[in-house]
């Protein structure tokens, strides 16, 4: 009989992955977030009809705290020693509102309205990063970004007058939120243990949310409950992943990857929906994925001609 040994697949992959740069490594790890938090997005869909925004938000974090137990335990003196007080709040903030703002706008507007508003974080990190985090925005990363966004725009084909404008402001909010929240994150990453950043947020959001969550509180089913379980798990690892590529790629490359919750999007779309996408929504998926290779292929080639 022959015996499957793990070794011979995992530790090719573990020098593999170890060779890549640092910016593609958090190009990979942001794919794998985005992912998720596109299955988040569905999920949110899927429970908006009959469970509150804000009781989400909440059963979002209770999840995210079980989940972080043994993490906080182990780290409770790294917990106790606040450090950048003014970034946590920022980021605080910034994803309390990303997180029930985005809520709101999926569940009341069309999916492709939602999701066009949602790349407008891409803009906002580029702008931020700029300011506060010293970053270099060239030539080929604005044309990259813009690209990128046409892109998006060419596949979701928003149509905004089916949308109240309030929801809109709201989508724009969302974005802006997770904006700061990424800026602060990497701002911190360098100083601030991973358990700590995610600790605050799900502590603080939590409190936040737990009020008005309670004045319209209602039990939840088994599906639902399950349901609500999935979206505090897939976030969470989510998360958890998202922290970890800002860690090693600059802020507005990783962001850009954003671009690819659209491509996402379409297989959900079609998986679960039975959408087909037409030939302009194919040619924004291919502007997409150029947008995202194009630098790279540049920044490679550049090193090597230096």
């Amino acid at each position: 009989m022959l015996l499957f040994n793990h070794s011979v697949i995992l530790k090719p992959l573990r020098h593999t992955i170890k060779d890549l740069s640092p910016t593609l490594k958090g190009v990979l790890l942001a794919l794998i977030s985005t992912g998720l938090f596109v299955s988040v997005g569905v999920l949110v869909r899927m429970l908006s009809g009959s469970i509150d925004v804000f009781q989400m938000l909440l059963f979002r974090q209770i999840v995210f705290i079980v989940l972080l137990l043994p993490a906080i335990v182990s780290s409770r003196q790294a917990l106790l020693k606040i450090q950048n007080a003014k970034l946590h709040s920022f980021r605080i903030i910034g994803a309390f509102f990303a997180l029930y703002f985005g809520f709101l706008t999926v569940s009341n507007i069309p999916f492709a309205d939602a999701t066009a508003l949602g790349f407008t974080q891409v803009l906002f990190v580029a702008c931020i990063s700029n300011l506060f985090l010293a970053e270099k925005i060239g030539t080929v990363r604005v044309m990259t970004i813009l690209v990128g966004f046409i892109g998006v725009m060419f596949v979701v084909q928003p149509s905004f007058e089916q949308s109240s404008f309030g929801y809109t402001l709201l989508g724009l909010g969302s974005a802006l939120g997770a904006a700061t929240a990424v800026i602060c994150v990497k701002k911190m990453t360098s100083t601030v243990p991973k358990v700590v950043l995610l600790t605050y947020q799900a502590v603080f959001v939590g409190l936040i949310a737990l009020i008005p969550s309670l004045l319209s509180w209602q039990w939840p089913n088994v599906e639902q409950l399950v349901l609500l379980t999935l979206v505090g798990v897939v976030s969470s690892i989510a998360q958890w992943i998202g922290i970890s590529a800002y860690k090693y790629g600059e802020a507005n490359v990783i962001a850009n990857v954003e671009y690819a919750k659209i491509i996402y999007s379409l297989g959900f779309g079609y998986w679960l929906f039975s959408e087909v996408p037409n030939n302009i929504a194919i040619l924004g998926v291919m502007i997409i994925l150029l947008s995202a290779v194009v630098p790279l292929v540049l920044n490679r080639w550049t090193r090597r001609t230096l």
